[in-house]
């Protein structure tokens, strides 16, 4: 991938936000790919960082999993929402990011660029206030969001993942 190609999945990203008409604040920053970078290089509170894991599944399909950067993702629970055993799921490497999303590692937004995503959120992202703190296809801007905007944003489905 080009970084046109990340530029101009960011520019998605960020007009469909724009366009939803829900408040939010989109920071600029120092380039920043894990929550051990954020808490290094970033003002925000970490535990309001949401980060966003990308899966695909046996059929093909993709899976956007959004879930407190502190936490991690609990796969049995996860591939039984989305109706699959656990075997069937499987992380996108840093290759298939950029491939399959448009974007690269560290950057990936539970905003869908693509129809056939399906996203999650882990319940437990419903309960940080006032604001979360998400990738929106760049590594050097982080999208500031009330945490059920996102929801209705994304159209994803809500349910506990993590651990």
């Amino acid at each position: 991938m080009d970084s046109g190609e990340g530029e101009t999945a960011f520019r998605r990203l960020a007009e469909i936000v724009e366009r939803s008409g829900v408040p939010f604040i989109l920071h600029a920053h120092a380039a920043t790919r894990t929550v051990e970078d954020a808490e290094k290089n970033l003002s925000f509170e970490v535990v309001r960082i949401v980060k966003t894991v990308a899966f695909r599944t046996r059929n093909g399909g993709l899976v956007l999993a959004a879930l407190r950067g502190t936490r991690r993702v609990d796969y049995p629970r996860l591939a039984a929402l989305v109706g699959f055993n656990r075997r069937d799921l499987a992380s996108l490497s840093p290759e298939e990011v950029r491939e399959l999303l448009g974007v690269e590692p560290g950057s990936v937004s539970p905003l869908p660029l693509r129809e056939d995503v399906t996203v999650l959120i882990d319940d437990d992202v419903l309960t940080i206030v006032p604001t979360i703190y998400c990738g929106i296809g760049r590594s050097d801007r982080t999208l500031e969001i009330a945490p059920a905007d996102l929801a209705r944003l994304t159209g994803g489905r809500i349910g506990a993942f993590s651990r």
